[in-house]
């Protein structure tokens, strides 16, 4: 069976096997080069190293080299030992070198084209698409443990700063909105399937504009979009969204607008943390809700009582759309107790479906989309459960790719002295 071949080439590329040995002769150079230059900074380290031992006080000498240390680069894998000292009185070992090698011991440049590819694809196919592209072989669970250390230098800056601002009442950096532009927020999150046996579970979401443009006929669309997201309770996600609107310019804005599928967790930290923000209802989800009720094939009275309901929304008249469905509902039991809910969450959200008289913002395509960027394009596909701990390493990434920080992270990752702004 290995002579069954079902594809073969049609032609040949007389410059391929010139080309595969010119890029591994690069690899290997390049390995060599990085070992000379890992040697040479351990010895200039090492040199300058303070010969008084840290623990007693007594003097310290040289003491060999260590055992191989691995260093995983864009070119491959480079072994290298470095030298140390030791306490003659006490037997503390130094290795000043040691900085020289990463954390994860992975450098930041294959770091990024791991976790590059472990944010758009499983990760069996990313340690695929890493040999072909960088002619590095990994298994896929050594490449799932260094994508794991990779996320875990992550700093969080909105978990941090919303720590100061709610302990010390420290305000973040902000920026000042011009001409009293509006400031909208849009919140949803994004249901992932759980790992064997566990619960699926919420990665909630927020997606933030700083005012609007012209767009097609009558319609407007947002501009300067920041995405959030993040895997934490609903206190503690209300707390980094605090921070992140007063970042984006809450302090100046005309208005505060806020839309949402109408979930109690977001009313409630709407009028807990902003209490003069604009609240405006998705129609989308509400319409959905009354399709599903009435069923979008319904004929007859049904139809009639759907599309009545539905004409009720456009008027932003949450008394007129919960009459109809409490006085035209189904007869079926099932039904009944599905129209209750509906006219329960059309109370429980009359005044953001009011608010649609005031602002003219109606649509929820752009929460949907920044949801779709941010988590369901890695994490919501077929056949896909994660593991709290295995999503949250994943969302960061994600996050900064939406918000165009990609390269400004991972040059300051590398420690470029130039650091490149989206």
């Amino acid at each position: 069976m290995e002579s069954l071949h079902t594809y073969k080439p049609v032609c040949k590329d007389y410059f391929g096997e010139f080309e595969t040995a010119l890029a591994e002769k690069h690899r290997l150079m390049m390995r060599k080069e990085m070992k000379a230059e890992i040697q040479r900074c351990d010895r200039l380290l090492f040199d300058e190293a303070r010969r008084t031992c840290p623990v007693c006080g007594a003097r310290m000498h040289a003491h060999g080299m260590t055992g191989e240390k691995s260093v995983l680069a864009a070119c491959g894998e480079v072994r290298i030992r470095l030298c140390r000292l030791r306490c003659t009185a006490c037997g503390h070992i130094a290795i000043p070198g040691a900085v020289l090698i990463p954390k994860n011991g992975i450098s930041a440049p294959l770091a990024e084209r791991m976790c590059d590819l472990a944010s758009r694809m499983p990760y069996g196919k990313a340690a695929d698409s890493l040999f072909i592209q960088q002619g590095v072989r990994m298994s896929v669970k050594r490449f799932w443990g260094c994508v794991q250390k990779e996320a875990a230098l992550i700093e969080d800056v909105l978990k941090a700063e919303a720590t100061e601002l709610f302990e010390s009442g420290a305000i973040p950096a902000h920026i000042d909105l011009e001409k009293g532009k509006p400031l909208v927020i849009g919140i949803d999150g994004g249901h992932v399937r759980g790992w064997g046996d566990d619960p699926a579970f919420e990665v909630k979401c927020a997606t933030i504009a700083t005012g609007s443009l012209p767009g097609p006929g009558k319609h407007r669309h947002l501009k300067d979009r920041v995405g959030y997201a993040a895997l934490c309770s609903v206190d503690e996600f209300r707390k980094r969204i605090s921070v992140l609107a007063i970042k984006c310019g809450s302090l100046s804005a005309s208005a505060v607008i806020f839309v949402s599928d109408g979930a109690w967790w977001i009313s409630k930290m709407i009028a807990d943390y902003f209490p003069d923000a604009v609240h405006v209802l998705d129609m989308y989800h509400l319409k959905h809700q009354i399709e599903a009720l009435y069923g979008i094939r319904a004929q007859g009275i049904e139809a009639d009582i759907r599309d009545a309901a539905l004409d009720a929304c456009n008027t932003s008249d949450p008394d007129l759309i919960a009459e109809i469905i409490r006085t035209f509902g189904p007869r079926d039991a099932s039904k009944a107790e599905q129209a209750a809910k509906l006219v329960a969450y059309i109370e429980s959200n009359a005044q953001a479906i009011r608010n649609h008289r005031f602002v003219s913002i109606h649509g929820s395509g752009w929460i949907e989309k920044g949801v779709d960027l941010m988590i369901s394009r890695r994490m919501k596909n077929r056949g896909m459960s994660w593991t709290k701990a295995g999503s949250s390493h994943i969302i960061p990434f994600a996050v900064m790719r939406y918000n165009k920080q990609w390269d400004v992270y991972w040059n300051q990752r590398k420690g470029l002295d130039r650091v490149y702004a989206a």
